[in-house]
């Protein structure tokens, strides 16, 4: 069997969710795990795995959405994370390659992400770019080799590979292994402790720019690449990866 550690099923219509979800199961695909990207798309995460038995949600704001974590939008980020199926907190996180005009507020919000997972004991699966020393900054600031939580769509070196061992997280590959220019970064990949490893897709119903969609079905092109990479079958790296999934996010 299949998992896939990160992907977004808001702002879908229902019958296109549907049919996103079925299809995934029918090609295998166990546990998925639906990442936020604001307070609204949250609550709409939940509902969906309130419907649907195979997509675990997970609440946060992402870096590309971020703002100030007050009071008021912390006790509603709590209220969220706090409902039942909950999961971890994601998507959550760092990205000064995207928006370096709001690093500061990045970090402000990523810091309350990470007391929030401290206070409710839940894991966090982490967005991270061009950020690397200061999220690692924050993480051991907080202590978070004793919270949990993996790095989605890992792509960077050994030195960056170590860190995330170091604090004991989770790494997360996703479909950029299977591609012919990602040479340096499957490298990197072969040494990944089978214990550690994640796959994902990073998928979602709603159509990309160019009017494609990318299904969480995907995973098992990933699953095939690391087999390769690693000497062991795909069904292998399926049954290793759902569970470590499972144990990081502790469900049976």
């Amino acid at each position: 069997m299949l998992s896939d550690a990160h992907m977004h099923l808001d702002g879908s219509q229902p019958e296109e969710l549907r049919e996103f979800v079925q299809e995934a199961k029918r090609r295998g695909v166990a546990l998925m795990v639906g990442a936020s990207m604001d307070l609204e798309s949250a609550a709409e995460t939940i509902a969906i795995g309130e419907a649907h038995d195979v997509v675990c949600p997970a609440v946060g704001i992402h870096p590309w959405n971020a703002i100030l974590v007050d009071d008021v939008v912390y006790n509603k980020l709590r209220e969220l994370a706090s409902r039942k199926g909950v999961v971890a907190l994601s998507e959550v996180g760092l990205d000064f390659a995207r928006n370096p005009g709001t690093i500061e507020v990045q970090k402000q919000a990523f810091a309350e992400h990470v007391r929030l997972a401290k206070e409710l004991a839940l894991p966090m699966i982490i967005h991270c770019r061009d950020a690397h020393a200061e999220m690692m900054e924050i993480l051991k600031q907080y202590k978070a080799s004793g919270i949990g939580g993996a790095i989605h769509g890992f792509s960077g070196d050994d030195a960056m590979l170590r860190d995330w061992l170091d604090l004991g997280f989770y790494i997360s590959v996703g479909r950029a292994i299977t591609r012919p220019e990602m040479a340096n970064l499957q490298e990197v990949v072969k040494r990944i402790p089978p214990d550690r490893l994640l796959i994902e897709t990073d998928s979602s119903p709603r159509a990309r720019p160019d009017g494609t969609r990318v299904q969480p079905a995907a995973v098992r092109e990933v699953a095939e690449r690391l087999a390769e990479l690693k000497g062991l079958t795909a069904e292998a790296i399926g049954d290793i990866t759902l569970a470590n999934l499972k144990r990081l996010l502790k469900i049976g």
